[in-house]
């Protein structure tokens, strides 16, 4: 199932239609994904079906207390079934640490967490996973928030990927952005991945 990939973050379609379409969740976020992707959501699919100007428009958020909902998900592929790049969006509902201990937060402590969390997976990883490494933890600013980014290589058998999760608490929610590329088109998606990242907006309640 392959599929055509914007190659930069400021391509446009031939009809000079941005090839990014902003996805509106209520008030509470928004981000932007290339049209072109695979959604993994039918309704969402639906709305970008539905308007020539591929905006979807949700009335809120409904969750119920500290069940992980997914917002988003889509994939892009090119030369087999297997995604060449992800990402997906997902929010929960709870406590949380505050944004000013976010920003203070030691990185080498959030690292080693990081990788106790990972040595705890190890035994229960899927076939098709070598293995898996922490390639960087860290704390930085994203939009109107700070974020804790976890950097990993997945060793697939088909090849390598960098995987990236952001965590950003704000008030009573957590949102956590996950993206991932193929290494070897690291070319064609780092930059594309980066918009992605970098067009989140999130607003506090």
């Amino acid at each position: 199932m392959a599929m055509g990939i914007c190659f930069a973050v400021s391509c446009f379609a031939a009809d000079g239609v941005s090839a990014f379409v902003r996805l509106q969740f209520g008030n509470d976020a928004a981000i932007e994904v290339p049209r072109n992707w695979s959604f993994l959501d039918m309704n969402i699919r639906q709305h970008l079906n539905a308007y020539s100007e591929a905006v979807a428009k949700f009335a809120g958020i409904d969750m119920n207390q500290g069940n992980n909902q997914i917002l988003v998900a889509a994939n892009a592929y090119t030369k087999d079934e297997k995604p060449s790049a992800t990402m997906r969006l997902s929010v929960r509902v709870g406590t949380f640490p505050a944004q000013a201990s976010i920003k203070d937060a030691d990185s080498n402590e959030l690292r080693r967490e990081a990788e106790i969390a990972l040595k705890n997976l190890q035994g229960t990883l899927p076939e098709n996973v070598k293995g898996m490494r922490i390639l960087d933890v860290r704390v930085e600013r994203l939009g109107d928030y700070y974020t804790i980014v976890t950097d990993k290589q997945v060793d697939y058998l088909s090849g390598p990927e960098v995987d990236r999760l952001d965590v950003i608490y704000v008030s009573s929610k957590v949102y956590k952005l996950n993206t991932s590329y193929r290494k070897s088109e690291a070319w064609m998606f780092e930059p594309v991945i980066r918009h992605i990242r970098q067009s989140l907006t999130i607003n506090a309640k």
